[in-house]
């Protein structure tokens, strides 16, 4: 029996277009080609493989399952041809290409500076993609081949990643030093009853934990801001407008600088609450993402040596 052939790179172009977009139209005004002639393309790709890849209907089209399955070979094809160049540039003695790397809010200060910027620094040949986001949108993109490798704290467990490292990283109250509760050593979460507070949004790990936590010992924050910036969050709390629940690592610089405090909770969660460098389980990674793969454990390593359980040192405060 004769081998079936696999779709020709111009095929998989068209249906990866397709499938991306969610719409004939939306493709061949990407591919800047007529919608006629995608989808004689996407018809005559069916017939070939003998079963249906696109459902259609007035809502537009949705992938079958062979679909997915086709652009998840689609995917693995593309990125084992770029793996292959950057493989014979390794052997020629090149050392280029590019990473993309999603991480969470919080960590981008960190990632930054003790990350990125050293990497890039002795690769002058390669470029990384930084994408920020929440947690379930970096799964996502991760799961979705969109990344290479991403950075979550307290990602769900999935079959089809797989975390490379990872490290303690427990919430801590995290205020002002003016603040009323900055002379604390530990916080027990009772405390946190009433207490004006901002939040991430829900699409976080550390706002999941942050809502566990307040199930759990029955006390309910004053949430006076919910933003997706840790920026916006910072400077709420250096405001002196309430606390916050974040791991130290989000707050690092202005911990370094004596801006704020960051009192650990009196919780079981130490052992249970990650940062995680994760992959997607099956995907081989080039030469330079294992390189930034084993540059970004080295970092978590770090991570979890910053991790004490007790506040970091108060100043005193003047009680006059």
């Amino acid at each position: 029996m004769l081998r079936r052939m696999a779709p020709d790179d111009r095929t998989l172009q068209y249906y990866r277009a397709v499938y991306a977009t969610g719409s004939i139209r939306a493709a061949a005004r990407q591919l800047g080609l007529a919608p006629s002639a995608v989808s004689r393309k996407i018809a005559e790709l069916e017939r070939r493989l003998g079963i249906p890849l696109l459902e259609r209907s007035a809502r537009g089209i949705r992938p079958t399952e062979a679909g997915d399955l086709l652009a998840r070979f689609a995917n693995d094809r593309a990125h084992l041809e770029d793996l292959l160049h950057e493989n014979l540039d390794d052997l020629r003695g090149l050392r280029r290409g590019r990473v993309r790397l999603a991480a969470g809010e919080g960590f981008v200060d960190d990632l930054m500076t003790r990350g990125l910027i050293p990497f890039l620094g002795v690769h002058p040949g390669v470029s990384v993609e930084l994408t920020t986001g929440g947690t379930d949108e970096i799964c996502d993109l991760l799961l979705a081949d969109d990344v290479d490798l991403a950075l979550a704290l307290h990602a769900k467990p999935h079959p089809d990643l797989t975390a490379v490292k990872q490290a303690p990283q427990p919430l801590h109250v995290i205020c002002a030093r003016a603040h009323p509760l900055a002379d604390h050593q530990r916080i027990d979460p009772s405390e946190l009853a009433g207490q004006a507070a901002t939040v991430l949004p829900a699409r976080f790990g550390i706002r999941t934990l942050t809502d566990q936590i307040q199930r759990m010992y029955g006390v309910s924050l004053d949430i006076r801001m919910v933003s997706s910036s840790i920026q916006a969050v910072v400077d709420f709390v250096l405001s002196g407008l309430g606390i916050t629940l974040l791991p130290r690592v989000a707050v690092g610089q202005q911990l370094a600088g004596g801006l704020l405090r960051a009192i650990p909770l009196t919780t079981n969660d130490h052992d249970h609450v990650h940062a995680q460098l994760l992959v997607r389980r099956g995907r081989t990674p080039s030469y330079i993402t294992r390189q930034l793969l084993d540059h970004c454990a080295h970092q978590l390593d770090s991570l979890a040596d910053q991790s004490p359980g007790v506040a970091d040192q108060a100043t005193p405060r003047s009680h006059n």
